[in-house]
């Protein structure tokens, strides 16, 4: 097995779901969702991306885990988003609001 397989079957498993299951709610069928548990194919970013939803985990990870991403590609945003989740939807909108504002004024200074 590979890690992000043995990670899809644990996050599988862990939401109570079987492999029929995952098939009704995602349509990936159970004969691909085995193979990718067992490693013995490729995962798409589609199938990643249905399967992070399902069974409520970090997408971030699982493309890490897959190869679409590589520590690097992420490193700029792992600062910038370091304690996003213990903000609500207001604070957000407010960071936001001041991102958009120094990429505005960057723009006004280069001209």
């Amino acid at each position: 097995m590979s890690e992000l397989g043995d990670r899809l079957k644990e996050s599988r498993e862990k939401s109570g779901l079987s492999l029929k299951k995952v098939y009704e709610i995602t349509g990936i069928t159970d004969s691909r969702l085995s193979k990718m548990e067992r490693g013995q194919i490729d995962y798409t970013p589609d199938d990643l991306k249905k399967l992070a939803n399902l069974y409520n985990i970090h997408l971030i990870p699982l493309y890490e885990l897959a190869g679409y991403l590589s520590e690097e590609d992420i490193k700029e945003y792992q600062f910038v988003f370091q304690g996003v989740s213990s903000l609500d939807g207001e604070e957000m909108q407010y960071i936001q609001a001041q991102i958009d504002f120094l990429n505005r004024k960057r723009k006004v200074d280069e001209i």
